[in-house]
């Protein structure tokens, strides 16, 4: 398959990239910076720049039609201004999805975040999963194979392997290793088609989880 991962830069971004490329995949991942072409291109992934914050659903487009499935695993960092949050992860989601239907790819792939539809009372935090939720129903509406991921904390500790995932789970953390891993499954085995769900470290394989959604 060919893949395009939108954020291949990114911690989650590219752990995706890296695991697609183990089994074989062709990847084309996008990146903010010229720079970071070549950090995707030492592991055999094809690189192009692509700004978030200005790109347009025609530009994302051009490269959606070049993949199969498509993964959005970019977002805001901690303590992103407002109007960038909304950009990322709001507006750029929902044009990457728009141009992956007018493209033609059978498959979007959406790291969301756990409880996205609850406030907490902190207004930073509910900005953010206020736009996530904004993001999570169009997606949900669409003519295509979506699956949002919802994942809690994440750490860069190496992957177990294993999961819990559910309609919802409780509070958590999960590796990013795990989290690629998720996605990647998915893609590959056809699994969670049209299916939002929350996922944390846990001890069920991830193909099992999967599988008995």
């Amino acid at each position: 398959m060919r893949i395009l991962v939108i954020g291949a830069h990114g911690r989650t971004g590219y752990r995706i990239v890296e695991q697609l490329r183990t089994h074989g995949h062709e990847v084309l991942g996008t990146v903010r910076q010229t720079q970071h072409l070549d950090t995707l291109r030492a592991i055999g992934a094809e690189g192009a720049v692509l700004d978030l914050m200005t790109a347009t659903t025609t530009e994302i487009e051009a490269l959606a039609a070049r993949a199969d499935a498509v993964v959005y695993a970019a977002g805001s960092g901690h303590g992103s201004p407002p109007n960038e949050v909304l950009r990322l992860d709001r507006d750029a989601i929902i044009a990457a999805a728009d141009a992956s239907i007018a493209a033609g790819a059978d498959r979007f792939m959406l790291i969301s975040a756990h409880r996205a539809d609850q406030d907490y009372g902190v207004p930073h935090i509910d900005h953010l999963l206020r736009a996530k939720r904004a993001a999570d129903s169009h997606v949900s509406r669409l003519d295509l194979g979506w699956t949002i991921v919802r994942p809690d904390d994440l750490v860069d500790d190496p992957g177990q392997g294993t999961v819990t995932i559910a309609d919802e789970v409780p509070q958590g953390v999960l590796s990013r290793d795990d989290l690629a891993a998720v996605l990647v499954t998915a893609i590959e085995l056809d699994l969670a088609r049209c299916r939002r769900f929350e996922v944390i470290g846990g001890t069920r394989e991830i193909e099992k989880a999967l599988h008995d959604l």
